[in-house]
């Protein structure tokens, strides 16, 4: 178990482990919370997301309206891959004591782009003083249920079930790794500094009811992890299926299916499902099953063989 989980672990067995959300049984330990809402009982969705600089960020690399996108973008990423809609945030900014005034304009800029692109509303925040630039977004969600009485969570995953993406993998590691190379392909460098959440295949996917879903900001295989853990399962996973573009092919040409799988930050969907309409199947990629708990809790396998990647992903704390 990695640190960041561990702490994770700490804080639900300590703040509530029996929390069962109004009974919408979603607390700490899912991409967002889902807490009763109106007086009708409509569910909310909230998170909470912070990047900080030099940990998530590196301003050679990021304008500072990038970076107030990203701040915002992440939070949206979070609220759609439990099937809510992003409607409010917060945003609390910590400021270096000589941070520039044009700079901070900025970053407000592109906080409000994202929040207006997802049509949601800034509400508001703190300011504080800090060593390094950081910015700590909280979000909140409503349900637009339409006859749908369930969140989308990580927990669902059964035997059976198609494992699928929504978009390419592990552009935004390679647009790092090229930006960090100064070998920079300006479109991978904007997947990693512009992240844009795939809201309309995350409705598509409510409304078909998908039960089972995450967004891949850790990476592929944490997050498959993730929903192993959470729902008792393993999965296996057809390297060769995995949708990877061009460019990542031709920037890492000997490293494109291990960035595909470690990489973070794609804010893509992972999801199990056992049918979808048509519509929805021409936008996404089947890459893999859901299989009974066993001893390998994932499978890789590339052309019939089993495959073993170079398994390297980030972590907060390492």
């Amino acid at each position: 178990m990695d640190k960041e989980k561990e702490f994770i672990n700490i804080i639900k067995n300590i703040v509530d482990p029996n929390y069962d959300a109004g009974g919408w049984g979603i607390g700490i330990g899912d991409d967002a919370a889902i807490v009763k809402g109106d007086a009708d009982g409509g569910p909310l969705a909230i998170c909470s997301d912070a990047i900080v600089e030099d940990v998530h960020f590196n301003s050679d690399y990021y304008s500072f309206r990038n970076i107030g996108w990203k701040s915002v973008a992440i939070n949206v990423s979070d609220i759609i891959s439990m099937g809510a809609i992003p409607k409010y945030f917060t945003v609390s900014i910590g400021l270096t004591k000589k941070f520039d005034i044009e700079d901070f304009k900025e970053l407000v800029v592109g906080i409000k782009e994202c929040s207006d692109e997802f049509n949601a509303i800034i509400v508001g925040g703190d300011i504080v003083r800090s060593e390094k630039l950081f910015l700590s977004v909280s979000a909140v969600g409503f349900f637009d249920w339409d006859g749908r009485k369930r969140a989308m969570t990580r927990n669902d995953a059964l035997p059976g079930d198609k494992v699928g993406v929504s978009g390419f993998l592990g552009d935004s590691l390679g647009g790092f790794l090229s930006l960090q190379n100064n070998n920079v392909d300006l479109y991978l460098a904007s997947k990693h500094t512009k992240p844009y959440p795939n809201s309309s295949i995350a409705r598509g996917l409510f409304f078909n009811n998908v039960n089972c879903c995450t967004d891949i900001s850790d990476g592929l295989n944490a997050e498959l992890v993730n929903i192993c853990e959470s729902s008792n399962v393993s999965v296996s996973i057809e390297v060769e299926n995995m949708p990877i573009s061009d460019e990542l092919k031709n920037a890492f040409p000997n490293d494109y299916y291990d960035i595909a799988i470690n990489g973070g930050e794609d804010f893509e969907l992972l999801f199990t499902f056992s049918d979808l309409p048509k519509d929805i199947l021409d936008q996404i990629t089947i890459i893999g099953e859901v299989k009974e708990k066993g001893s390998n809790q994932i499978t890789y396998n590339l052309r019939g063989r089993g495959y073993s990647p170079n398994l390297n992903q980030w972590g907060h704390f390492e």
